[in-house]
Order: C-alpha cells, then sequence, then structure tokens
C-alpha cells in the first residue's frame, strides 16, 4: 500500500500518530531534564580522592591527636616509600552536636574527615579563609621529602557538614600541601576566590598553630 502524498499520515495506523501536542510535551520534558542536568553541581572532590587520582594511592597518619587539634600526614605511596602530599592541621569544634558524635568518634580514631562524613551521608562545605605561601619547616620538609624552607601552598578553610536541613560548622582547618601536589596559583583556580569574611583572628591563630606543628 502507497500512502496518498495528499494524506500524509493515512498510512500512519492511529495509535502511531503524534499530534504537535504530543511533540511539545515530549520536547519540553527533554528540555527540562538537560536544564536540571547542567544545574545541578558536580560535588568538589575531598582533598583524599584528589591525591588518589593524582598520585594513583592515599593514606593518613595520624601525627597527634586530641580533644581539639589533630596533625595529619595525608600521602601517597610509591615503591614502599611514603611522601606526604597534604600537612594536615585540624582544630575540632569546642561542642560535638549528638547529630555528628559518631563520625567525630570514628574520626578520632584516625578516619579521614571528609570521607567519614560522605559516607554517612553528608554534605561537606568549605569555606576558603586565605590562599598562601610558606616555607616549609623541618617535620613538613622530612614528610614530604623536599628542601627544607621550599615554598609550599597554604590553606586556611572552615568545613561545614550539611544533612536533613540541618548545618553544622564541624572543623577549622590548616593544610599544606607539597609542591607536586599543589601550588599556591592552584588553590583559587580550584576553590574560587577566598571568602570575604571577617575572620582574621581565626586565620592567624590557625597559622600560628599550624607553623609550630611543622616545625616539631
Amino acid at each position: 500500500m502507497y500512502a496518498n502524498p495528499s494524506r500524509p499520515f493515512a498510512a500512519i495506523p492511529p495509535t502511531l500518530r503524534w499530534s504537535p501536542t504530543h511533540l511539545f510535551i515530549v520536547l519540553f520534558c527533554v528540555l527540562l531534564q538537560c536544564t536540571t542536568q547542567a544545574q545541578t553541581p558536580a560535588r568538589e572532590l575531598l582533598n583524599s580522592e584528589r591525591i588518589a587520582e593524582r598520585f594513583g594511592n592515599y593514606g593518613i597518619e595520624v601525627l597527634e591527636s586530641s580533644e581539639t587539634i589533630r596533625v595529619s600526614n595525608l600521602f601517597s605511596t610509591e615503591n614502599g616509600a611514603r611522601t606526604c602530599r597534604t600537612f594536615a592541621v585540624v582544630r575540632y569544634p569546642a561542642t560535638v552536636d549528638p547529630a555528628f558524635a559518631a563520625e567525630h568518634a570514628a574520626i578520632l580514631k584516625g578516619g579521614s574527615i571528609g570521607a567519614v562524613f560522605a559516607a554517612a551521608g553528608w554534605e561537606v562545605r568549605k569555606s576558603h579563609l586565605h590562599f598562601g605561601e610558606t616555607p616549609a619547616a623541618g617535620r613538613v620538609a622530612a614528610l614530604m621529602h623536599v628542601a627544607r624552607g621550599a615554598a609550599l601552598a597554604q590553606h586556611v578553610y572552615v568545613l561545614d557538614i550539611a544533612k536533613g536541613g540541618q548545618v553544622f560548622e564541624y572543623a577549622a582547618l590548616v593544610e599544606i600541601h607539597h609542591p607536586d601536589y599543589l601550588r599556591a596559583a592552584d588553590l583559587p583556580r580550584i576553590y574560587g576566590p577566598a571568602a570575604d569574611v571577617d575572620r582574621e583572628e581565626l586565620v592567624e591563630s590557625l597559622l600560628a598553630t599550624a607553623a609550630e606543628r611543622s616545625e616539631q
């Protein structure tokens, strides 16, 4: 059977005919899905994930831990040798809310902060307060296998956690990075500009703590 050119839908069964309204609805749904996907921001990589992606593996060694401070060596391993990629100093909250008490306990036992919260379904957010450089002090230089005094990227931020409509400021951190991992110019490129907030006292206190722990 041949279709009549003057009746282009004559040979198409009625159940397969799409009206202009049907086509509009399908097109609208496709465009809505694409727009939603485009507007959904990708989750920012955790530092542990970024190290593993860059060097092929990741580990954490807790160098010092108390109820208020933790000092950690975030490292990669090659041929059995560890290289510190991030020297991290964490200041814990003065009060631990019951909402994240279990996660805090796991972190005190040596768990990676971002990984512990992400695994428990929390959204991990960072408020970036300071990007800069610091000379490699003795302890950090030895862990990173770099010359003492080498310029190292330094990053200060506050870590917030969010879940179920609740948001908590969990910790304040200073991270000092190996030059083969991140340099000072990389930080604003990755994270955007530092937040324009009045927390200079916090930043200065954290930098002083990090300087002290870096030399030990």
